[in-house]
């Protein structure tokens, strides 16, 4: 079914582009008006092998029968589009390269079928080809300039080149502003790189570059709340922490670990930091709620953080919340009201295993884990934190890692 419509509308397309060629070439004298011409006997020869179910040679008769001229270049773009969507590359990359080569498309014309070209060579990994292409596209000043960008910054990512994908991405961002949630992404792996050869000077530049493009990026205030965490700088720490609360809060949880070290060697009050977290966060993250019920249980007691989960579990009920309990209430019950509450809490936590933790917000994609790059749709910053009956209702995706 497919096939047929695909030829359907190939056939359409080569129909309208031979009309539009043939009827160019009779208004200027070119071609006179009686039928019979040798383009009429291509196209029919066309149509026979499409009726002896033969499309492969239907479609090189027609491409014969179909004069490149400015009246049908468009066509030919479509034609060689519908290849590359049908998976037939070679087909494209060959239709594309023939319109290249004539020698009286208009600049504009010329441009989008090596725009065409490259994105060809892209699909089948032939990135350095595609590459050239591009920045040819970029430096000639064309009209696909963004496009170009867009592609050639998803080249760099592609490979990893994150230094490239910087450089292509600065000349992006000023044709769209959107671009820097990306880009904000790309200092912050450079970060990344240069944590692992324990240059931390350098990594501190990249994640403020990163602030720089974008000035909410979470993944960057997290990792630099982590590197002077490890140079000793706690007020720093702080600082970015406290940022993190008021610009973000969902991703308090991410700090969790950090926020104890803090709170162990008394450089922070955390229940007053993860006070001022859940004003400002509602609903709040079941994860936040739990770390303040442990400093109520360290400060003033087990019936003060029991009391406070309930609250918590009447208004936004959680079995993260529901096992937190059952921990805190699990030693202080005779032996038979152990036993059955350790079978409950086996069946909670076989409940909670299968439940995702994240979810993208373009794509869907859900996991028990943080990417900053959905795996699905390669999305930066499109994935957050589950709460509320989002998390209740939280089940694995299609792909679930």
């Amino acid at each position: 079914m497919q096939e047929l419509l695909f030829l359907g509308l190939f056939v359409g397309a080569l129909g309208i582009g031979w009309f539009l060629g043939r009827r160019e070439a009779i208004k200027v004298g070119v071609m006179l008006a009686p039928h019979g011409s040798a383009i009429d006997k291509q196209y029919f020869i066309g149509l026979n092998y499409l009726l002896n179910e033969q499309p492969d040679e239907a479609i090189e008769t027609f491409i014969r029968a179909l004069e490149v001229n400015p009246e049908t270049v468009e066509t030919h773009i479509a034609i060689g589009k519908l290849f590359c969507q049908r998976g037939d590359v070679e087909r494209a990359i060959k239709v594309h390269q023939n319109l290249l080569a004539r020698p009286n498309l208009t600049a504009l014309q010329a441009d989008r079928v090596q725009f065409e070209l490259a994105r060809d060579y892209l699909a089948v990994g032939l990135h350095h080809r595609a590459e050239r292409l591009l920045d040819e596209l970029v430096e000639s000043d064309s009209s696909l300039r963004a496009e170009a960008l867009a592609d050639l910054v998803r080249i760099h990512e592609r490979e990893r080149d994150w230094q490239r994908a910087v450089e292509v991405g600065r000349r992006l961002v000023r044709e769209r502003d959107a671009f820097a949630v990306t880009l904000a992404h790309y200092h912050c792996e450079l970060a990344r790189e240069a944590l692992a050869r324990k240059e931390q000077q350098q990594a501190r530049r990249h994640l403020f570059d990163a602030l720089g493009t974008q000035r909410e990026n979470v993944r960057a205030m997290l990792m630099l709340a982590e590197l002077e965490s490890a140079l000793g700088r706690e007020r720093e720490v702080l600082k970015w922490l406290r940022r993190l609360a008021a610009h973000d809060p969902d991703f308090v949880p991410q700090a969790l670990l950090l926020l104890h070290r803090l709170a162990d060697g008394g450089s922070l009050d955390l229940l007053a930091y993860l006070d001022d977290v859940l004003e400002n966060n509602q609903p709040p993250m079941v994860a936040t709620v739990l770390a303040r019920a442990d400093e109520l249980n360290k400060r003033n007691g087990l019936s003060a953080a029991s009391n406070y989960v309930l609250v918590h579990l009447q208004q936004q009920p959680s079995l993260s919340g529901l096992l937190y309990l059952i921990d805190l209430h699990k030693d202080s019950v005779e032996p038979r009201g152990h036993a059955n509450l350790m079978i409950l809490r086996g069946i909670v936590e076989a409940l909670l295993i299968d439940k995702h933790k994240y979810r993208c917000q373009v794509c869907g994609f859900s996991g028990k884990q943080l990417h900053w790059q959905c795996p699905t749709c390669h999305g930066w910053s499109t994935i957050r934190p589950l709460k509320g009956r989002e998390l209740a209702m939280a089940s694995p995706s299609l792909r679930p890692i």
